[in-house]
């Protein structure tokens, strides 16, 4: 008898590796869907809530676990690059999951953009404070009004840049 028995592989994989990538895909596929799926359920049920404070407050909630569902979603090969290089995997075999950015690099996005946004927002409010302030002809609350715009405008961009200088710290620390 010179006949033996053939397994085939019944997976279209040759390692975890390979096959925790693909399955990474799929759930995050799965995830994203589902999240954009209950934000419209949120929605509808914060439009359908006729002022009901129960109800609102519900669809508030759907919305932000949707949200925070979404944003896991998003970042999962950013995960997996990290776990992967936390148990030294090396390359994963995986473009998305190898290309993806570390989460160090998403957080500095992120801030630069919420920087970018209070830049322009605190230039917009100093200047109504000041159109205020000019344009008051000596209306007592209007000078204030506008003396305070312009203060928390300034305020505004103390804490920002103080958050990036954190940030980038902490950056700096952990890429080290």
């Amino acid at each position: 008898m010179t006949g033996g028995t053939v397994f085939t592989n019944p997976l279209a994989f040759d390692t975890v590796e390979g096959f925790l990538s693909h399955f990474l895909t799929v759930l995050q596929q799965i995830i994203v869907t589902l999240s954009l799926v209950f934000i419209v359920v949120g929605a509808v049920m914060y439009i359908i809530s006729a002022g009901n404070s129960g109800m609102v407050e519900k669809a508030k909630g759907a919305i932000t676990a949707s949200l925070i569902g979404l944003a896991l979603g998003i970042a999962a090969p950013s995960f997996l690059k990290e776990i992967s290089f936390v148990l030294g995997w090396g390359p994963t075999g995986s473009a998305e999951v190898d290309q993806a950015l570390t989460l160090t690099q998403i957080a500095l996005n992120v801030l630069n953009f919420l920087l970018a946004a209070v830049g322009i927002l605190s230039i917009l409010m100093m200047v109504l404070g000041g159109a205020m302030y000019l344009t008051s002809a000596g209306n007592e609350d209007r000078i204030q009004s506008g003396k305070n715009i312009a203060k928390n405008a300034i305020i505004g961009i103390i804490i920002s840049l103080s958050a990036m200088v954190l940030v980038r710290q902490i950056a700096v620390f952990f890429a080290r």
